[in-house]
C-alpha cells in the first residue's frame, strides 16, 4: 500500500512539475517579443505570439498629455474620417484619435485605419467586439481602446525594430497571406491621401 502511494505521489509531482515548465514558456512566450537565432540570423516570431502582450495592454488617451484641438480639424483627420465614411465604418466618428495615436506612437497616421479596413471592413464584422484589426485573441472596451492599444501594439512590435511599412509588418501580422495583405494595406493607405 505504502509503495503504491509512493508511485501516486511521484506521478503527480511530475504532473505538476510538467504543467509549471509548459506555463513558464507561454507565460515568456505571451508577455514578451523573443528574437530567435537561426544561422545566424535574427528572426522575430510571428505576430500572433507579438500581439497579445501589447494586445493587453490598453492605453487610455486620458493619460496622455497632448492637444486633440490642435488637430481636430486637420486635413488628416478629415482623410481618415472621409476614407471610413466611404466604407459606412463605424470607426469614421473617431478619425481623430486614429491621427492624435499615431502621433503619439509615431507612425504613420494611416496605417491603423487601412489595417481596419483590410480585417474587418472597418470595423463593420469583427471577431471580437471593438476589435477590428484582428489583433491579439480578445476585444477591447470602446473603439478607442482598441484604436490606441493597436498602434502602440504597431508602434512597440513593428516600428521599433525598424519595420514600418505594410511589406515589412505583413510578415509577422498576416503571415498566410502577407503579399495580399500588404498590397491591399498599402492601396488603402494612398486612398486614404497624404
Amino acid at each position: 500500500m505504502k509503495k503504491n502511494m509512493t508511485y501516486n505521489t511521484k506521478n503527480v509531482f511530475v504532473t505538476i512539475t510538467i504543467f509549471l515548465v509548459i506555463g513558464g514558456v507561454l507565460n515568456i512566450i505571451y508577455e514578451k517579443p523573443l528574437n530567435i537565432q537561426n544561422s545566424g540570423k535574427n528572426h522575430i516570431l510571428t505576430a500572433e505570439y507579438i500581439q497579445p502582450a501589447y494586445a493587453q495592454e490598453a492605453v487610455s488617451n486620458t493619460e496622455i498629455d497632448i492637444k486633440p484641438e490642435s488637430i481636430k480639424d486637420s486635413q488628416r483627420v478629415k482623410n481618415i474620417e472621409t476614407f471610413l465614411r466611404k466604407r459606412n465604418s463605424p470607426l469614421a466618428d473617431y478619425a481623430q484619435e486614429f491621427v492624435l495615436a499615431a502621433d503619439y506612437w509615431n507612425i504613420d497616421y494611416r496605417l491603423v485605419a487601412a489595417i481596419s479596413v483590410v480585417e474587418s471592413g472597418g470595423g463593420v464584422k469583427t471577431f471580437r467586439k471593438y476589435n477590428a484589426w484582428g489583433w491579439g485573441k480578445s476585444g477591447f472596451k470602446s473603439w478607442e481602446d482598441g484604436i490606441w492599444s493597436v498602434t502602440e501594439g504597431l508602434s512597440k512590435g513593428y516600428y521599433s525594430k525598424g519595420l514600418d511599412t505594410p511589406k515589412e509588418i505583413s510578415k509577422y501580422y498576416c503571415p498566410p497571406s502577407s503579399d495580399s495583405w500588404a498590397r491591399k494595406v498599402s492601396s488603402l493607405m494612398k486612398e486614404i491621401g497624404d
